[in-house]
């Protein structure tokens, strides 16, 4: 007797994780819909590594119904610079304050950090599952130096073990003040051709702010994480984030001004589901000025 084998009425387990995945991250917009995008897309990764890691993108823009902040100049004259500190700073052009940088066109904000944590709302929930490409942390030394503009770079994200180094290639007198939980505080002179070193830098739950006394419009900022699931937006407002775990995570955004997207609530992130082998496209994250 023939027996004939059933049809497969169910797609692929591939595909159907892939459709669970789209209907969590759709069914987290419905609750959340203050804080995250109109459209969200899921598609296969064909160079996805095997296991259980996905991709995670998007980009973040200024909300279309709020005017865009303006772009506000330094005002020398009011500061009264010396001569050589004024000869410096107009070298290349105007200087604006940095606490907005945003593209008038495509209204994308640079700046932004962006980061996966446990799906959790504790204060320090189990770490994340790393991928074994990422576990071993580059020796990395990252220079910010003092130019024209201010700092630059004016925005860091590094991870926990790697160096930094802020210079004053400049020809004129700057000093360098910060405060941080496991980095330390100070104040420390920078004449010209001096330097500061944070060797093997520990993680930090909050931003390390830099600031210059005598030219005080000049502030950096600075994120340490115990993990790789990190990016920092460029000039287009986008960030990828790779081979992070499958499964339910939160995406944290914060911004100089802005703070934590979705504001205090924020902090712990929004609820994700990153897929294997699949990327999560979140597409535009609006946000405005609170």
């Amino acid at each position: 007797m023939n027996i004939e084998k059933p049809q497969d009425h169910f797609p692929d387990r591939r595909q159907a994780l892939r459709e669970l995945a789209l209907a969590s991250a759709l069914g987290a917009l419905l609750t959340h819909e203050v804080l995250w995008p109109d459209r969200v897309a899921l598609a296969a990764d064909p160079k996805a590594p095997a296991g259980d890691w996905g991709t995670v993108k998007g980009r973040v823009v200024w909300d279309d119904a709020e005017k865009l902040p303006e772009r506000r100049e330094v005002d020398f004259e009011k500061l009264k610079l010396l001569s050589d500190d004024l000869k410096f700073f107009t070298s290349k052009g105007k200087v604006c304050y940095e606490d907005w940088v945003i593209d008038p066109k495509s209204k994308a904000l640079q700046h932004v950090f962006v980061w996966l944590r446990p799906d959790s709302t504790a204060r320090d929930p189990e770490p994340l599952q790393v991928h074994a490409d990422l576990k071993e942390v580059k020796a990395t030394e990252v220079v910010m130096d003092q130019e024209p503009m201010g700092y630059r770079p004016h925005a860091l994200a590094l991870r926990a073990g790697q160096t930094l180094v802020v210079k004053n290639t400049s020809p004129i007198f700057h000093s360098l003040a910060w405060s941080s939980e496991n980095n330390g505080d100070g104040n420390r002179a920078m004449p010209k051709g001096s330097e500061v070193r944070f060797e093997k830098l520990k993680a930090e739950r909050i931003p390390v702010p830099f600031s210059c006394a005598p030219h005080p419009w000049e502030k950096a900022y600075l994120r340490v994480f115990d993990h790789p699931y990190f990016a920092l937006t460029g000039p287009d407002g986008r960030f990828e984030i790779k081979l992070a775990p499958a499964g339910k995570v939160r995406l944290a955004v914060w911004q100089e001004t802005l703070g934590f997207k979705g504001g205090t609530a924020g902090r712990f992130g929004q609820p994700i589901t990153v897929e294997a082998g699949a990327t999560l496209d979140l597409g535009d994250l609006k946000v405005k000025s609170a």
